[in-house]
């Protein structure tokens, strides 16, 4: 049982916590392989880096940390009243090795100083977890190694980086990730019973029922079949065992492959469950078509004769209203138009003057769609 990994206490993580704080408290500003290691440490899980974040919740003159340069390896550490609280949250820390209210300002600003040094800008940068939007909200997430990701509505994803891969499972909705290049740590994204894999590159995928859509705007993909990996289990047999017929092992399961590539500006309906290939023919984008299905990255949605049916399948993604075509004859009506995300009021009142559709509201959350 050696590779099952134990996980450390609260305790375990606040004492670790400490120790790195203390580490980084020196008279000479950290080397490279002190922040690699932090790295690493705070990557663990995502208890780790929240046992530093939480931290600062001690320090209350938020506006002041703004004001201060905090610095960076190869940089000389701030002298005078800086470093006098620096000694003092030294000799708590030695003395009383918790972390608590009680360490006050000095304990909160050296939390500062290893947050600072781990994400180096430090705002907005974001590790391991799970991140979701609500319906009708995007929101942008830059990753520790410099990828993006951009969530579209109603989606939800956890990031697990790794000293060796990255992890993405896309659980729900839509996303679209810029990769940073990283030829040592392929970036991978799970979904459903897909995998997308790339190096550095730019691409979109999008949960569907039947499909998982993946859209390259630069470098390349691999696209493959989700196998879960099987635990393999070690144990010692006596020298004198013999095998019968009826034991021979199994022969082992075969890698899977992967299914197909896909280049910048190349989609795809991709179907894990298909016997081969995958499941759909690739598609060759013109630019404007890429523009189009991207356009939520801008907070818009662009239609280019779609029937009115698709058009309100996918306005319907981004409201809380559940608008319904309750006229047959309407639902191939060829729709054109630039609307902005959440503004859908204003896209029901451009229904019903540009196109003659004809809104009823039978109740608060309902609408209904009909020739007018």
């Amino acid at each position: 049982m050696d590779n099952i990994r134990q996980l450390s206490t609260a305790e375990d993580i606040e004492q670790q916590a400490a120790d790195w704080l203390v580490r980084l408290d020196s008279d000479h500003a950290p080397s490279q392989q002190d922040l690699q290691a932090l790295k690493e440490w705070m990557q663990r899980s995502p208890a780790h880096t929240a046992q530093l974040k939480r931290l600062t919740k001690y320090w209350h003159s938020a506006n002041l940390l703004t004001e201060l340069s905090f610095p960076l390896p190869g940089s000389q550490r701030p002298g005078g009243w800086l470093s006098n609280l620096r000694y003092q949250f030294r000799q708590l820390l030695t003395h009383g090795r918790q972390a608590s209210a009680t360490l006050g300002i000095a304990f909160s600003l050296t939390v500062a100083v290893a947050l600072g040094l781990y994400f180096n800008s430090g705002a907005g940068v974001s590790g391991n977890g799970i991140y979701q939007t609500r319906i009708g909200e995007q929101n942008s997430i830059t990753l520790v190694d410099g990828s993006v990701i951009l969530l579209n509505t109603n989606s939800r994803l956890q990031v697990n980086y790794e000293h060796n891969q990255r992890d993405v499972v896309l659980i729900a909705g839509e996303a679209h990730f810029e990769v940073a290049k990283d030829p040592n740590r392929p970036f991978v994204v799970k979904a459903g019973q897909g995998l997308v894999r790339a190096v550095g590159t730019a691409f979109t995928v999008r949960m569907n029922p039947q499909a998982l859509k993946v859209t390259v705007t630069e470098g390349k993909v691999a696209l493959r079949k989700f196998e879960p990996q099987k635990v393999e289990t070690n144990s010692i047999e006596p020298e004198n065992t013999q095998l019968t017929n009826s034991d021979t092992p199994a022969p082992p399961v075969p890698p899977t492959k992967d299914r197909g590539y896909l280049v910048q500006g190349q989609s795809v309906d991709f179907q894990p469950q298909a016997s081969s290939g995958l499941g759909n023919p690739i598609q060759q984008l013109k630019q404007h078509d890429i523009e189009q299905q991207l356009a939520w990255r801008q907070g818009l949605l662009l239609f280019a004769g779609e029937p009115l049916a698709q058009v309100i399948k996918e306005v319907n993604r981004y409201t809380k209203l559940d608008i319904q075509i309750i006229d047959a004859d309407i639902a191939d009506l060829s729709i054109g138009g630039q609307f902005k995300v959440g503004e859908t009021q204003a896209m029901l009142k451009v229904l019903e003057t540009s196109f003659g559709i004809q809104v009823s509201r039978p109740n608060a959350t309902t609408v209904h769609l009909a020739l007018n």
